[in-house]
């Protein structure tokens, strides 16, 4: 009969034969949105009969390789911190060329659109792991020193893939960094629940507006109105080509705007695969952030002051004008003592000439 120390033994004995029998689960290489183009690039022991060319998903996020023939990363492959993108060869990348791939993170990386996906992998393969010299494209080379062969590559996209090369290209050199924000008070003095324009404007490097950028806004003293028509503090609004004039108003003496964005970096951020023979990947441009601020002052709105009008009587005496009692009034209104006085003379004044013509005429006197 077993002990009880002899049991336990056992069963530790089953379970651990029971895991060594039990299949391992192996991580699977998760493809995004892109394109498969075949056949693919010839290289010493290249297993893969097609290239992807387009997003892999890692820990559930949408990423792209640049270092071209290296494995595909493993849906939870593991990755280092970022550090600075730099070629196949372990060289810098250009500035302009740097400044085009963040530029391109930035805006395209999250894409749905297969089309526009591979051709961001393109670019960035050719970018990153095209050649220093035609010997790199020898199929003799293996996986660590082939060069990637943008024109091979480019030839088997489908044509809206090739439109979207071409688009993407102008549209990073159009637009690449660095950005610069700006947001302006008015110069005309504020009122305190008077609306007004403050410009919001963010630039690329050739100085010229980036339209579709959302930007944070943050306001004190003072609200905006948002996208849906609503008075808000804080919230997201887009930029236009033209400074986008954001229609706030006062609510406090000193009204102030402050706004966020994310811009791309000088040079991209990349992450290195733990196992070293996986290509290294990037998510974003390596974004940096932009910020900026504007105040001013406002007043209350002016105090405003009511007249009011004398009550005309209801009823107007026979044989009298309706405009007496108005005349009679402004009169009431404007006249007091000595001005009263005055009144008073010119009435008996009159009445005595009045009496005196009459007298001449029921006495006859005339001048011939």
């Amino acid at each position: 009969m077993l002990t009880g120390k002899q049991l336990v033994a056992a069963a530790a004995v089953v379970v651990t034969a029971s895991l060594a029998a039990a299949p391992l689960a192996a991580a699977e290489v998760r493809l995004g949105v892109g394109h498969q183009t075949s056949p693919a690039q010839p290289y010493k022991g290249n297993p893969d009969a097609s290239d992807w060319l387009g997003s892999y998903v890692v820990a559930g996020k949408q990423v792209w390789c640049v270092q071209f023939a290296y494995l595909a990363p493993d849906s939870d492959e593991q990755y280092r911190p970022g550090a600075a993108l730099k070629t196949k060869w372990g060289t810098d990348l250009a500035p302009d060329v740097a400044a085009d791939i963040s530029y391109l993170l930035l805006r395209h990386a999250d894409t749905e659109d297969a089309d526009e996906a591979a051709a961001l992998a393109h670019l960035l393969h050719s970018w990153t792991a095209g050649p220093r010299n035609p010997g790199q494209l020898d199929p003799a080379n293996d996986f660590r020193h082939i060069a990637y062969d943008a024109p091979f590559h480019l030839a088997k996209l489908p044509p809206a893939a090739r439109t979207a090369v071409d688009a993407l290209k102008a549209d990073a050199a159009a637009n690449r960094g660095p950005w610069t924000a700006a947001v302006a008070a008015p110069e005309e003095p504020q009122t305190i629940g008077a609306v007004a324009d403050w410009p919001i404007t963010v630039k690329n490097a050739a100085g010229t507006g980036v339209a579709d950028v959302p930007v944070t806004v943050e306001a004190t003293d003072a609200t905006f109105t948002d996208a849906s028509g609503k008075q808000v503090t804080s919230g997201t609004v887009t930029t236009t080509t033209e400074p986008l004039a954001l229609a706030v108003t006062p609510t406090g003496a000193a009204p102030r705007l402050a706004i966020t964005l994310a811009s791309p970096a000088e040079v991209p951020v990349v992450q290195q695969a733990v196992q070293v023979d996986t290509q290294r990947i990037v998510s974003t441009g390596g974004e940096k952030e932009l910020t900026a601020n504007a105040e001013t002052t406002a007043t209350p709105p002016p105090t405003t002051t009511t007249t009011t009008t004398p009550q005309l009587p209801s009823t107007i005496p026979a044989g009298d004008s309706s405009d007496m009692p108005v005349a009679q009034a402004a009169v009431e209104q404007r006249m007091s003592g000595g001005g009263w006085i005055v009144l008073v003379a010119v009435v008996v004044g009159a009445g005595v000439l009045v009496l005196h013509l009459a007298r001449r005429r029921a006495s006859g006197e005339h001048q011939g």
